[in-house]
């Protein structure tokens, strides 16, 4: 068993000292610890069933556009549930394991309290549980390449890669596999956001040591991208879709 363990720490350090020197951005990004939102009770707040989406498969790839233009108000939870339910939900993923661990972080109008939300979606009930309580907004602007963006976009959704867990089972080399999975889950997330109307766009421009601290993770869960979400200003491509997949 020790053998093991310290197979496993060796790969963690080494996927760690990979993931570090890549994590430069633009401008250096240190968010302030006053910024951080603070931890949660935990309180949870089921995931509404997802419904069926009124396009087709082909419509959705052919609307499909990174948008940037977002209303003002969250995405309604039933939204988010779908994103999460059959977005990330339904991706497929190296031994089955569970290794994308979804997070959404929201600020403004909306049925969910604002901060950070992590998503369960084990059956029979899947959930999101509260980590962070409060407006992220500000530490958003600081642990974005974009400030702007935080304050434009009403939701984002985390996708963090659960290195740990999956080293446990593979060699460090599955850390490039982790990213596949996480790469899988985005573009389902963003083909049903378009089949819903909402605005998507994937960002990179990020700290990632910040992100790992507003979302509370770990040191062996990594973040491997996020979508800013919002409600869209101008759906008029993806009714254009609807049309279509109704003829």
């Amino acid at each position: 068993m020790s053998g093991l363990n310290t197979g496993l720490d060796t790969g963690l350090a080494l996927v760690r000292a990979v993931h570090g020197a890549l994590n430069r951005t633009a401008v250096p990004r240190t968010p302030g610890p006053g910024l951080l939102p603070p931890r949660a009770a935990g309180d949870t707040h089921p995931l509404p069933a997802s419904g069926r989406l009124d396009v087709s498969l082909a419509d959705a790839l052919t609307a499909r556009r990174s948008r940037y233009a977002f209303g003002e108000e969250q995405p309604a939870l039933a939204d988010l549930a779908a994103l999460l339910r059959l977005g990330v939900g339904t991706a497929p993923r190296a031994g089955g394991l569970v290794s994308v661990l979804p997070h959404l972080v929201v600020r403004g109008a909306g049925e969910l309290p604002a901060g950070v939300h992590r998503a369960d979606l084990r059956l029979p009930l899947p959930s999101l549980v509260e980590v962070r309580h409060g407006d992220p907004t500000g530490y958003l602007a600081e642990a974005l390449d974009q400030p702007p963006f935080a304050h434009r976009a009403p939701a984002w959704l985390a996708l963090a890669i659960d290195v740990g867990g999956s080293l446990a089972r593979y060699p460090p080399r599955h850390y490039r596999t982790l990213h596949l999975d996480a790469g899988t889950a985005l573009q389902n997330v963003l083909l049903v956001a378009t089949a819903l109307g909402l605005a998507a766009c994937p960002v990179m421009g990020y700290d990632d040591g910040a992100w790992g601290r507003l979302l509370d993770l770990p040191d062996d869960v990594l973040v491997a991208g996020v979508v800013a979400l919002g409600r869209a200003r101008s759906p008029r491509a993806v009714a254009s879709a609807r049309s279509r997949s109704r003829k």
